[in-house]
């Protein structure tokens, strides 16, 4: 019998229900990754302009903005399998309705489709991290936060190879019946897969945590607010600056270089093997470099990365111009993705186990919030013709400012002597 690493190793000794619900997220992300990739090139090919194509996705982050933190309010210290369920079941169903009525011209209906997407993302969202933890030993956190990192990777890489695959195709003859295989198809045929996402999330276990608090399910300690208020502000403008141009890469390589979506798809696809096989690194990074290492290191070097993609503009025209861009785009995102599972950690850590459902949400509502209000800029700045080069070097700035106000929180987290995903939680500081 082969012998594993001793870090992946760690990853087989994970609960059972650590699994289920990786299978069930690895299915909504089938979803989100597609969507991802081929959605706004859906959108164009449907006739939409670029802000017309922002406007309509900035729908999505309507309803989570206005409700994530009443749920994450609600769900302290509630049961979470419920609200997961019914998000697993609603997420897919609207992501038909979007196709669909886009398909059919029906942009009002759209709007609301893409609404209702928000509405059962948030769902997701906000019990997703909780719940995760509550399934897992303490001592097994980062390895179970890194597994359900990686589902996106996992996603986005069969998500992927099946958009090239099927594009390559074309179209096929079945008997009498042509099958077209374009962006539509793909998104379809992905969204049906994930419709058996709810089967997985029925069969988790609903732990609830041991001391729930006698307050009122509106009440936030006081002595929460500065500590909140601070975990939140690197999740600020990191989301900002994605909004601004991570959700657009795929029109940047189609107007700037004219990249196909097939061959987006493909240099997604391989950006994603390494988003997956670094991921599962992260505990090993972590433990060698600390939370230095794990989060400030790595995401420097992307945005670093970000810019130089975005520099290429300058350059369409030159034959290193498109190698440069892809090399980038290809590398940017594993290191990107290689510090969400530490800085998730971390932030649990930092806030304390009364407020992981809040501060989740609060979360959710920033990264929608962020996006929406970054969509809507993102569509005057494009109709104002500003070149894709001054969005992204903006972004780099944003990403800057959000990875250097990580270190405070690491700071507050290392001088605790008991972190508070170890064993009993360790009395919470106030803010430093």
């Amino acid at each position: 019998m082969v012998r594993l690493p001793a870090w992946l190793e760690k990853y087989r000794s994970l609960p059972g229900p650590v699994f289920l619900f990786t299978v069930g997220q690895f299915l909504i992300n089938l979803i989100t990754s597609a969507q991802f990739l081929l959605l706004n090139l859906y959108l164009k090919e449907r006739g939409l302009d670029d802000p017309a194509i922002a406007a309509l996705g900035s729908q999505r982050f309507v309803a989570t903005l206005f409700l994530a933190i009443p749920a994450g309010l609600w769900l302290r210290g509630r049961p979470l399998r419920l609200p997961l369920l019914v998000g697993s079941i609603l997420f897919p169903l609207a992501a038909l309705a979007s196709l669909e009525t886009v398909r059919l011209g029906m942009m009002s209906a759209a709007s609301f489709s893409f609404l209702a997407m928000g509405f059962s993302g948030l769902l997701l969202n906000v019990a997703s991290l909780p719940m995760t933890l509550r399934l897992t030993p303490a001592h097994q956190s980062s390895e179970a936060l890194s597994l359900q990192f990686a589902t996106w990777a996992a996603a986005s890489i069969c998500g992927g190879l099946l958009s090239t695959a099927l594009q390559a195709a074309g179209k096929v003859q079945f008997g009498g019946i042509t099958m077209v295989f374009n962006e539509h198809a793909t998104l379809l045929i992905l969204t049906l897969i994930a419709c058996a996402a709810p089967l997985f999330y029925f069969k988790l276990p609903d732990p609830v945590p041991e001391k729930n608090s006698t307050h009122h399910w509106l009440h936030v300690h006081r002595e929460d607010w500065p500590r909140l208020l601070r975990s939140l502000v690197p999740t600020l403008c990191i989301a900002t600056g994605a909004g601004l141009s991570i959700q657009f890469l795929n029109l940047f390589f189609s107007h700037v270089h004219h990249v196909s979506s097939r061959d987006y798809s493909a240099y997604g696809t391989i950006s994603n093997v390494l988003v997956l096989i670094v991921g599962l690194l992260v505990p090993e990074v972590k433990r060698r470099f600390g939370w230095r290492g794990a989060i400030l290191g790595v995401q420097t070097v992307a945005v670093g990365l970000l810019v130089v993609m975005g520099l290429t503009e300058l350059q369409k025209a030159a034959v290193w111009a498109l190698p440069v861009a892809i090399t980038a785009f290809i590398l940017r995102q594993p290191l990107m993705s290689m510090a969400g599972p530490s800085t998730s950690e971390l932030t649990m850590n930092y806030v304390g186990e009364r407020n992981r459902e809040l501060v989740s949400a609060c979360s959710g509502a920033i990264w929608s919030g962020a996006w929406w209000i970054a969509a809507r800029t993102f569509q005057i700045l494009r109709s104002d013709e500003l070149p894709y080069w001054q969005v992204f070097l903006t972004t780099g700035v944003l990403y800057l400012v959000g990875t250097v106000a990580y270190l405070g929180l690491i700071r507050v987290v290392e001088s605790r002597r008991v972190p508070p995903l170890a064993g009993t939680p360790a009395p919470e500081p106030g803010p430093s």
